[in-house]
């Protein structure tokens, strides 16, 4: 069942239940106080009867002409009082509103108290003329009980009263329904616009999503209300500002971070995009953007990031980072070999100098050689070239399979590809043979784009990756490497999954790892 109809039921149920209660304790009330004024008016008039000198001398004289007379007279002029009845003592009547019944003997039976204690009451009884509600009250003459008078109104009279009464509530009600009904479908409505026409399980789900959505993400999100006290913060957020105590929810911004700008976005409304910060030691890019109710400013909300982070994952992504390694390591050789020479230079031995260079020279020959004849693209022939300078500053012996090739491919479009699997891939293998700590480690790199797919494989004789490890290896923040931010597998697996291709590895720990890459051509 819709929000709506939900609404519209219960609203309708609760005003017919209210009206039905109101109602109900309206027309007993109302009842009950006609009653009450009936009895009153018929009291009111059985005492002015009863103090009446023409007929408390009538009755002590036995005189019904006179009293008769007084009664017609009396009903004549009441409203609200059918029955005027005066007796005597022994209940024969001396006045009535039929004269034909004069002397006969009052009935209904309930005129004993009257005669026996002279008292003044109401009772209901039937007479002569019907069932009536009565008042009694003792007539006297001379201090002397002479007889009594009875003022009654009709039963008959009462109960059309009554069903006046509880006809004009029930008309009341039903209008009070009727308003009501169309009042609770126009708040059923008001109130499912107010919700943007969302039933309450799409909320929950939307709510669902959006906390699964801020606690996956990886950039920091704060907001704010129009007072500046903080509604939402997540856990990325907590600790790129390094807050020590994560109960910050209703709290004024600028207290706990007083250089935020995000007051000023509050005040202007303009969004602002891509701003470096500095927050409580911590230096981010941020987006600043304002929440807006129709054209009413409500909050502001930041995303950001840690900007070394930033950088660090900018340079994985466009393989400037493997690059930048290649080309430093090149310069370190390069440096190292130009010292070589100027200690040759200097000492004089002009045959061992030119001795040194020839030979270096032939040696980077090969190496060009090596790498050049087997692999077409400049970009990645250069990253090849820096990460063999890179493995023997670290002691490491990293050679290009014999059977490697990489010519059937114009690799002009996704090189950045390449560079950025290859690059990351040969650093870890380096780092793994590292962390092992002996003297020399060795890695092998394959390449192969013959046939319908370009195969990548790096193999080393490394630390080895833990069996239970293997499957978290790709996710962001997973790192063996000291200071490492874990973004490096996380990158490469992302860059094979987006060329359709698969990574695959088999490792054993204290052993090696080998990692495989398998790209289908057409995706480059």
């Amino acid at each position: 069942m819709k929000l709506q109809q939900k609404l519209t039921i219960v609203i309708i149920f609760l005003i017919v239940f209210s009206t039905g209660i109101s109602s109900y304790f309206v027309s007993r009330f109302e009842l009950k106080r006609m009653e009450k004024i009936t009895e009153n008016n018929l009291f009111n008039v059985a005492s002015i009867l009863a103090d009446s000198s023409i007929i408390s001398e009538g009755l002590y004289h036995k005189s019904s002409k006179a009293i008769q007379a007084y009664v017609e007279k009396q009903l004549a002029s009441l409203t609200d009082v059918e029955i005027i009845t005066i007796a005597d003592m022994d209940g024969i009547r001396y006045g009535h509103p039929n004269a034909a019944r004069l002397g006969e003997t009052f009935v209904g039976g309930d005129e004993q108290r009257v005669i026996e204690e002279g008292a003044m009451y109401a009772s209901i009884a039937t007479g002569t003329l019907g069932r009536s509600v009565r008042v009694f009250a003792p007539v006297y003459y001379e201090a002397k009980q002479v007889g009594f008078v009875m003022a009654a109104h009709l039963f008959d009279d009462v109960v059309v009263a009554r069903k006046s009464i509880e006809k004009s509530i029930l008309i009341y009600t039903f209008i009070g329904i009727i308003v009501g009904t169309f009042g609770a479908v126009g708040t059923a409505i008001v109130i499912k616009k107010s919700l943007l026409g969302l039933e309450p399980y799409e909320i929950v789900h939307l709510y669902h999503e959006k906390d699964a959505m801020i606690k996956s993400l990886h950039e920091g999100i704060l907001a704010i209300d129009e007072n500046q006290k903080i509604t939402m913060i997540n856990d990325s957020a907590i600790k790129i500002l390094r807050l020590s105590d994560d109960d910050v929810i209703g709290k004024d911004v600028m207290t706990l971070f007083p250089t935020t700008k995000l007051s000023r976005v509050l005040e202007t409304g303009i969004a602002e995009y891509d701003k470096g910060q500095e927050i409580n030691g911590a230096n981010i890019m941020t987006n600043r953007v304002p929440i807006l109710d129709g054209e009413k400013i409500v909050g502001a909300l930041a995303t950001f990031r840690d900007h070394t982070e930033v950088v660090a994952m900018a340079e994985e992504i466009t393989g400037v980072k493997q690059i930048v390694e290649a080309l430093r390591a090149n310069t370190h050789e390069f440096m190292n070999k130009l010292h070589v020479i100027i200690g040759l230079i200097e000492i004089g031995d002009d045959a061992l100098t030119r001795d040194y260079i020839l030979e270096l020279k032939h040696s980077q020959e090969n190496i060009k050689e090596m790498v050049f004849e087997k692999i077409d693209n400049p970009m990645i022939g250069a990253l090849l070239l820096g990460k063999l300078n890179r493995a023997k500053e670290e002691h490491i012996d990293l050679h290009l399979s014999e059977d490697s090739t990489l010519k059937a491919l114009d690799y002009g479009l996704n090189y950045q590809a390449f560079i950025i699997i290859l690059g990351n891939l040969i650093e870890n293998a380096i780092e793994a043979i590292k962390q092992k700590n002996f003297g020399k480690g060795s890695i092998e790199v394959y390449l192969n784009d013959i046939g319908s797919e370009v195969t990548i494989q790096i193999t080393d004789n490394g630390v080895g990756i833990e069996p239970a490890r293997l499957s978290e290896i790709f996710n962001r923040g997973v790192t063996t490497k000291p200071g490492s931010n874990g973004i490096g597998l996380d990158i490469v697996s992302a860059t094979i999954k987006r060329l359709g291709g698969k990574i695959e590895v088999d490792s054993t720990l204290g052993a090696g790892s080998t990692f495989t890459v398998i790209i289908p051509k057409e995706a480059i």
